[in-house]
Formats: structure tokens, sequence, C-alpha cells
């Protein structure tokens, strides 16, 4: 236990009996009050020589340090870079902060969870509060632990859909929540005051005023690396692709499968989600779609559009289609996909757009649809689906909202972020670090809590496991967790801070009950995403570095695979669980496509007919990449600086036991030898095209379609991916015969541990 600064100078009773009763207790620290220090107490510091000294000689010598100057010269020397009291300075001053870079432990986790802790250890360090948490895991490690990169795809009817569906929730989980959404939305129905309102206008109009207008084409070469072909699409064109990620060009054939589509939206998705959705039907996908004028580069700044002016703003709703193969699998229709509905308004560019996570209900067909409006304000939008209409494209301008949530009324207090917490709670982030509790029917306020000192650019909800534990991402600061049922109590954070600028660079895994997020790292060329988990949250682990700045992320709702998209225009792909259960295991990444994007000649700039070229632009997509060894580069680095010292100290201890100089030992520097060693040296930075980064990412919500994903490049392309891999029962088994891949099994109470690999793991835990 470490004394306070106010203490360590004070005496106290030698020894107060905790037999006494709390009358004679308080007699005598009454009488101790009115005698002299000297005639009843002791030092402070001899009061601890009792205590056992193995334990006082593993604290530091400064906690203990007293004020009157007997230490010595050179232990004082010794302990200064301790932050100990200084005894020249006075009591009342307070000691600066450490800026030794060195001193990471003022800042580090200590608790039981440690990297090296073996598996069934820490499922019951993770997952405590769950009584059959090792039979539950159990059956989550085989189902997933044996994929390295992409979640495989699983069969109707089976055990492993069914794992997949539940999750840490019982089984009829699903029943009970429609069942309640059910009730809700009629008891809403019979006691609303004001009903949402919307007038059906033509396509003429959605055109003119909300839809981004992107005139001309844009080139996209596409195909294998070494025989790429151009292609011309224009808004609203869609290509489509097979499973090895080439494009297909008669769709009518039937030698080929369908893998996915590319579709040119016209502008920049700044948020899109699947919506929930119950049993094999179309899926549909929403996506905020804004002008690439609103984010373009001007010289003149009177020249770029007043906030003002963008009053016009669009939801889009685009409808995918499914079939069924024969083993029962579904997979992407050969029909293209289809823009079935656009909701309009006059309430600003819609800044981000999150799907209500519980499915729409059999007996009315609504989904919840919250958008947060350039305006400030965030509005909940009651979308109701007709499937026999589904063909028909339906553009309506709204009105009037199911409910609007305001922000309170001070002075320049906006809404930065929300979350989901249930059917009927929504969370929201304030740009002044506060966090407001929302009930959507009746529309009012519930709580309000300060958690930040500067704007909350990220917020997250546990649902369904956790729905009032939230994780908070200031725009500079310390992440933090608050748990909404005691959020003045309930509340920790990790100690190292770091700044946020961009949205969508946070996401819950049900299945491990984590927070995935981006890392502070020094090098700018590169960025990191750790994971840290909620019932530990101050102890964080890496995850995975890739080029560029990560500029969003997306983790399964159905399997702990992570989505990761960088600046440079690249996808990544890894499985978070394999990941984060060992330290020692050789883990991988895959990235899925790359994108660059070219920018468009001069306005100036003719054909050879003389014609204008549009400015446009055109991109490249390239795919097939090789998974990639997931490790840390500061821990390679240190592993590798490791190698040379500890071969170098081996060199000079060779030549002291040599005679003769003629015995000298012949030594190779690692360093001169290894060509890895000087990748230690980071590649020189680029920077892309504002266009090439990846703007919005999602993973499909329905277990029956869990492998599906949408990726939006700034470009105005967002690619459909169908990632799921098939024969899961023939692979898991080939995994199985190799012993560095078998799955660990927490069934019996084996040891459960996942140490594997040759014990040079350059994992590094980010614990400050």
């Amino acid at each position: 236990m470490r004394l306070r600064k106010s203490n360590q100078g004070k005496r106290f009773n030698d020894a107060l009996a905790f037999d006494l009763s709390d009358g004679e207790q308080a007699d005598l620290t009454q009488q101790a009050r009115h005698l002299s220090d000297n005639e009843f107490v002791v030092d402070a510091q001899q009061s601890l020589d009792g205590r056992n000294k193995q334990d006082i000689d593993a604290q530091d010598s400064s906690d203990f340090e007293s004020l009157d100057g007997k230490q010595s010269e050179a232990r004082r020397k010794k302990n200064k870079r301790s932050w100990a009291p200084n005894p020249a300075k006075p009591l009342g001053e307070v000691q600066p902060y450490p800026t030794d870079p060195a001193q990471k432990w003022t800042r580090t986790y200590v608790g039981p969870v440690k990297r090296w802790t073996r598996l069934e250890f820490l499922v019951d360090y993770w997952f405590g509060d769950v009584e059959d948490r090792r039979e539950i895991f159990n059956d989550f490690i085989q189902l997933w632990y044996n994929y390295q990169l992409l979640p495989p795809k699983l069969p109707q009817g089976s055990h492993q859909l069914d794992v997949a569906r539940n999750g840490w929730m019982p089984g009829n989980f699903t029943q009970y929540t429609e069942e309640k959404y059910r009730n809700w939305y009629e008891r809403y129905l019979a006691t609303r005051t004001i009903s949402q309102t919307s007038t059906p206008i033509d396509k003429e109009k959605a055109f003119r005023w909300f839809f981004p207008r992107d005139e001309g084409k844009i080139h996209v070469l596409l195909g294998h690396v070494l025989n790429q072909k151009e292609h011309l699409m224009k808004q609203g064109d869609c290509l489509s692709f097979s499973d090895s990620g080439l494009p297909i060009e008669d769709e009518s054939s039937d030698d080929s499968q369908i893998g996915g589509w590319l579709l040119d939206v016209g502008g920049i998705v700044l948020s899109m989600g699947w919506a929930p959705i119950k049993g094999q039907v179309d899926q549909l996908l929403a996506m905020s779609v804004i002008p690439h004028s609103d984010q373009a580069f001007y010289r003149d700044l009177n020249d770029a559009p007043k906030p003002s002016e963008l009053k016009d703003g669009a939801i889009q709703i685009w409808k995918f289609g499914v079939e069924k193969d024969r083993e029962g699998i579904s997979r992407p229709a050969r029909s293209s996909p289809k823009l079935i509905r656009t909701i309009c308004f006059y309430w600003g560019r819609v800044n981000r757009m999150q799907w209500c996570p519980v499915p729409l209900t059999i007996t009315h067909g609504v989904a919840l649809l919250a958008v947060l409006c350039g305006d400030g304000k965030l509005r909940i939008i009651e979308i109701k689906r007709d499937p026999e209409r589904d063909g028909v494209e339906t553009f309506e301008e709204m009105q009037e909202p199911l409910a609007t949530i305001k922000p309170p009324k001070e002075h320049s207090l906006e809404i930065n972020c929300f979350s989901w917490l249930n059917i009927n709670r929504i969370v929201v982030g304030l740009s002044d670090g506060s966090v407001t509790v929302w009930s959507i029917s009746p529309c009012q306020q519930l709580q309000r809590h300060p958690v930040h000192s500067s704007p909350i650019m990220d917020i997250v909800s546990g649902y369904p496991s956790k729905p009032f534990l939230i994780a908070t991402m200031p725009m500079g600061g310390v992440f933090t967790l608050t748990d909404l049922n005691r959020p003045t109590a309930e509340k920790t954070y990790h100690g190292n801070p770091l700044v946020s600028l961009q949205p969508n660079v946070l996401a819950w895994s049900d299945q491990l009950r984590g927070f995935a997020s981006i890392w502070p790292t020094s090098f700018p060329g590169t960025s990191t995403v750790s994971f840290v988990h909620s019932r530990v949250f101050p102890l964080s682990r890496h995850i995975c570095t890739v080029e560029g700045q990560t500029s969003c992320l997306a983790f399964g709702t159905c399997h702990p695979f992570l989505l990761v998209g960088s600046s440079d225009g690249s996808v990544w792909a890894l499985n978070v669980m394999r990941k984060v259960l060992s330290h020692r295991e050789k883990t991988h990444k895959l990235k899925i496509f790359q994108h660059e994007y070219a920018a468009p000649p001069p306005p100036e700039t003719t054909n050879g007919n003389g014609d204008q070229i549009q400015r446009r632009g055109g991109c490249r997509i390239l795919h097939g990449f090789l998974p990639q060894l997931n490790s840390h580069p500061l821990g390679t680095r240190i592993a590798k600086e490791s190698r040379v010292k500890r071969a170098r100290g081996e060199k000079k201890a060779a030549n002291k036991k040599s005679k003769k100089p003629e015995d000298e030992v012949v030594f190779e520097d690692p360093a001169d030898e290894d060509e890895d060693y000087f990748t230690m040296v980071p590649a020189p930075i680029v920077v892309h095209e504002s266009q090439t980064r990846i703007t919005a990412l999602s993973w499909n919500p329905n277990v029956e379609f869990s492998w599906w994903a949408a990726a939006a490049m700034g470009s105005g392309l967002v690619r459909i991916m169908d990632l799921g891999i098939e024969n899961i029962q023939a692979e898991a088994e080939d995994h199985v015969d190799e012993p560095e891949q078998a799955e660990p099994n927490l069934e019996g109470g084996g040891n459960g541990d996942i140490e594997m690999g040759d014990g040079s793991d350059d994992d590094v835990e980010l614990v400050g």
C-alpha cells in the first residue's frame, strides 16, 4: 500500500485494538488528540517495519521515503526517476507528472489477466458472469477458431447456425425481442399524438434535388493483376463478380456462381448498414450518400458550399436478391441489385445512420432507422416493408419523423454520435463530452452524465448481451467504458490517451464481449487496431497494424471476424478470436482488395474528337492477395534487436576466451545478413487521393447471411462481397490433422493452453 504524501510526515497511534467497542475506541482517539505526539505515537516509517520484509522490499523504496532527509545521497540519486515527493519541496506543491518515456508503469494495467494467461482461466476472467461460460465458449471455438481469415458458410438447420444466432443469449431471445417489439409498436400506435408523415415524389424531383449528381463515367480497371480490363460505369450501374473476384461478362451463364456486386452510387458513402431481417428473404442495405463537392478541395474557400446550403439529404435503400444452392446455403442471386426506396428530406446531409438491432416484425413488417442529420438533430424513421412492392422504386419526401431527439438548449451543443440500447432506448454522445439516454416513446431525455472533457466522436453499446455497457471515444482523451445502470460508480478507462478525429473506428463484438478501436502509434505511416475486453477494460491487446490510417471498422454480429478499412484503399480481414486467445501462436491477416483512385485531368483537356473529357477520374481494384503474418511491428523490431545484441555478446565472450589473436572467432553480424533487419525502418509515407480511402464497412447482421459484407470507397463505388468459406466440415477435419492448427478444448478441464509455434512471438500488449 502506498502512503499518501500528506501522511508520510504524520504520526499515528501505535496500535488500536480491533476488539475495542466503538465508544472505547472513540475515547482513546479523543485522548490522543489532546496529548503530545511524542508520548503515544511512533514514526509512520517504523510502523511499517513490523510488516513482512519481503513485501516491503518488493515496493519501490521511494514510496516509504521519509521527509527527514535521512536517505543517503547515493540512494536518492539512484531513485531520481521515482515520482515520490521531493524532500526539498514543500508538501503543498503539486509534483510534476513524469515525462520520462521509459516510465510506462505510471499508466499500465495491473490485474489478474496477463498475456500468458491460460485459456480456461482467461474465459473465467472474461465471462465470469455466465454460469455455463466454458460450454458456450467451447462451441464458439469449435465453430470459428480454425478459420484465420474469413468466416465459414453455415448450412440451414445446423447446430452451428444456432450457435452463431444465439451467441451468449438464450435460445428464445429472438422470439422474445420480436414479441416485445410488436407489443411496443402496438402501444405506440395507440398512444401517439403525432404520426410520421411523408409525401410521394417523382423520380425526376428526387434526382434533381436530393440525389448526388455525378456526371460522366468513371473508368474502372478490374480483373487479374496481369490482365485487367477497363470498364466504364456511371451512376446507378452494377457489375457482378464471381467467387474468385473476377467480373462476370455473361450473367445468364451457369458456369460461374455470383460472389458479389460492384455498385456506382455516384457519391461518398458516409454511413451504411444492413437491415436486420429474419428468414431467407432479400437483403436490404441502407446508405447515406453525399456529393463529392461537399468534401472537394477548394483553393478559394468562398467557392466551397456553405453549411446552410447543404439542406437536402437522402437515405437510399437497396435490395439484393438471394437464392439457395444445392447444399441449402444462401448465395447472391443472378439478378442485379435494385434501389427500392429513397427517403428524402430537408434536414441536411445524413452524417450517421443505424438500424434498430431488433429484426423486422412478421406482423407489421416495420423497422426503425435512426439518422443524424446536418441540422444537429437525431431522428427516428419508421420503415414499412411490403414485399409485394419491393420491385417498384419508391421516392418519398419526409415531413415529420416518428421521433426527434434534440440536443440540450446550451450554447454550441451538438449531437456527434449515437447508439441503440434496445427497442425504446438510444444513447447519444454530445459535443461537450456528456452522454444522454433518450426514450423514443415517449420521446424524452432520461439521463445525462459527464464522461469526457472533449467532444465524443464515437459511442457503441454492448447490445445484446451488455446493452447498457457503452464505450465512448473522445476527440482527445482516454477511451472510457460506462455502465449506464450505475453511471456514477461503474466507470473505467484505459490510461493511454489518444486523439480521434475519424468516426466509425469503434466496434463491438458480442461473441468476445469486447471492443475494437484505433490505437495511438508512433509512426504516422501506419495505424494500429487494438482489442479491449469489457471486464478488463484497461488491458488492451494488439489486433493488427495496417498501412495508412484506419478509416473504418466493422465487427461481425454473428462471428468474431473484423474488417478494417484504410486510407490507402485497402480492406483487411482477420479472426480476432484467434488473435487474442494466444500470445504465441502465429496468426495471419488478409487483404481483401486494394482500391486506388486517380484524379481526372484538368477540365480544359479534350480528347481526339475535340470533346471535353468528363471530370470523373478512374480507379483500379486489385484482389487475390496472399495472407500476411499478423505481427506487431514493435514486437518484431524488439525481437530482431535482441537477437543482434545476443549474437554480438556471444562474439565478445568467445573472443575473450581465445588466447591468440589468430584464434579470434569469426562473427557475422545478423544486421548485415538479415534483410528483414533493415525493414525495422518504416517505408516512406505515401499520401493518397482522398477518394482512394475506404469510407464505410458493414457485416450483414442476419445469421443466414452473416458472411456477406459491404465496403464503400471514396470514388463512389460500393462492393458487396460474399466472403464465406464453404465445406466447413471437410476443412475442419483437415485443420485438426495439423497439430499447429488444432483447436483448443475447454471440456473436461483441459489445460486450454494455446502456446504453439517457436516461442518468438511478436505480439505485444498495448498497456501504456
